[in-house]
């Protein structure tokens, strides 16, 4: 029961920080790709984003993303996207609790890694920076779990394939969960689990690869500097173990360590299961795109994930330990209780970081912007004009983002020419766009843009002037 309240108090609560700060306009770029994406497929257009200015299983590989279509049939929108976000990562705790349940757990302990996922602030980092459909794979993952820990498989089989349809790079996840499934004993189920994973990794990768240049800008932003391509990256690293092995120390093992705290320090009590983190903590520690380090961003999603199914799969070993495990256990969830207070101030906090903009001059503004109007709009800007069938992401298409993009610059020209209307937030520029603010503007004035209001950090922008 204290689980379902919790999970309960955490909807209600993130929901509405999350609604609160989309509509002051601090929701960005990832949002409005969703959004517009389901927009359009709800309406019954052709799935390609000129927001990333890909088809829609060309960026990642997400088909599982049209299930969430239906809430656009019912008029939802942002707001809907991001409720339903806090109900799938609020349900994770629910589903860690009946996962230690089936593994022994007495309900007071079985409660205790459902209740530090719910606190855990990492956690509502995820809720709190973006909407992304990953935020369904952690919950998919524990009754995946659940499902092979009771022999159920069809409960493996039907979470497994929703979760693989969210993400490509899930399926190296569920590829460790077989590879772990096997040394438990279930050897045949392993095997399947591990060979479909890797045969859907490969499929979903194909199809990436055929629609756009995607993969391409993943490796090179994984490289960074030891090449263009992950394989380099690898043969670099193979090269420079010590230099590899420093970096990862440094950039990586003190946010790892911190997962572990805020798990309680359960995990440790079922190590094996702790496998199912390794692909995505190896995956981060080992890049070299900075954010993937961090723990204000998404990417550590799975790591966490794993490391909590371990703790839910672990704390029953508390029953029948001695007197010095539980009390090193007792001091390592009141760490991770003291982390949630502590993180907790800084990922509620942290949303509002970037400026928050006043909401009624600033919609006043944006609403000169005619529903059906081509627009191109600064990060920040887009998911208040995401739905629609064109909407880019400023400066393109104007100037190019490196974004593995299939258009040729012919295609982009024309686009830019039937550009209408312009949303331009001060200083608020895409990661993919390596000139500065001024050579946007100087860019804007030539291709006959005017500004036509402004409000505070926002200014909008017409072809010719037209109001």
């Amino acid at each position: 029961m204290a689980v379902w309240l919790a999970a309960l108090v955490y909807v209600v609560v993130l929901s509405s920080e999350s609604i609160s700060a989309h509509r002051s306009f601090v929701t960005g770029f990832d949002t409005a790709l969703y959004d517009q994406l389901l927009w359009l497929l709800a309406h019954g257009h052709e799935p390609f984003s000129t927001i990333v200015m890909k088809p829609m299983l060309a960026d990642h590989f997400q088909p599982g993303l049209a299930l969430l279509t239906p809430l656009y049939w019912l008029g939802g929108g942002v707001p809907a996207l991001l409720v339903v976000q806090s109900v799938a990562l609020a349900a994770t705790g629910p589903a860690l609790y009946t996962l230690a349940r089936a593994s022994g757990a007495r309900p007071a302990l079985a409660a205790v890694p459902a209740l530090l996922w719910i606190a855990c602030p990492f956690v509502a980092r995820l809720n709190l920076w973006e909407f992304r459909p990953t935020a369904f794979v952690s919950v998919l993952l524990v009754l995946s779990v659940l499902g092979a820990v009771e022999r159920r498989f069809w409960l493996l089989g039907a979470t497994g394939v929703l979760a693989l349809s969210l993400k490509e790079d899930v399926a190296v996840v569920y590829v460790a969960l077989g590879a772990v499934l096997a040394i438990r004993g279930e050897r045949r189920v392993g095997a399947v689990v591990a060979a479909a994973s890797a045969a859907w990794f490969v499929a979903a990768s194909l199809v990436i690869r055929s629609g756009s240049g995607s993969l391409d800008v993943f490796g090179r932003r994984f490289a960074g500097d030891r090449g263009d391509s992950v394989p380099e990256a690898i043969v670099w690293m193979v090269q420079h173990p010590l230099a590899t092995a420093a970096d990862v120390v440094r950039e990586s093992l003190f946010y790892v360590a911190l997962l572990i705290v805020a798990s309680g320090g359960l995990a440790l009590l079922a190590p094996l299961w702790m496998l199912l983190a390794l692909p995505t903590a190896a995956h981060n520690a080992l890049s070299a795109y900075e954010p993937q380090h961090l723990l204000s961003f998404h990417y550590h999603q799975l790591t966490m994930t794993g490391l909590f199914i371990a703790a839910a799969l672990g704390v029953h070993r508390l029953q029948s330990a001695g007197r010095g495990l539980q009390l090193a256990a007792a001091g390592g969830i009141t760490a991770a209780m003291i982390l949630a207070v502590a993180a907790g101030s800084w990922a509620h906090a942290h949303s509002t970081e970037r400026i928050r903009l006043p909401r009624d001059t600033t919609s006043a503004a944006l609403a000169l912007v005619p529903p059906d109007a081509p627009v191109a709009a600064s990060p920040h800007l887009l998911p208040q004009v995401s739905q629609r069938a064109q909407v880019y992401t400023l400066p393109a298409p104007f100037l190019p983002l490196d974004i593995g993009s299939p258009l040729t610059d012919a295609e982009l020209a024309e686009r830019a020419r039937g550009v209408e209307y312009v949303l331009y937030r001060e200083n608020d520029m895409p990661v993919e766009y390596s000139g500065t603010p001024e050579g946007v503007l100087t860019m804007l004035a030539r291709e006959g843009f005017v500004p036509i209001r402004r409000a505070g950090l926002v200014t909008v922008f017409a072809r010719g002037g037209r109001p």
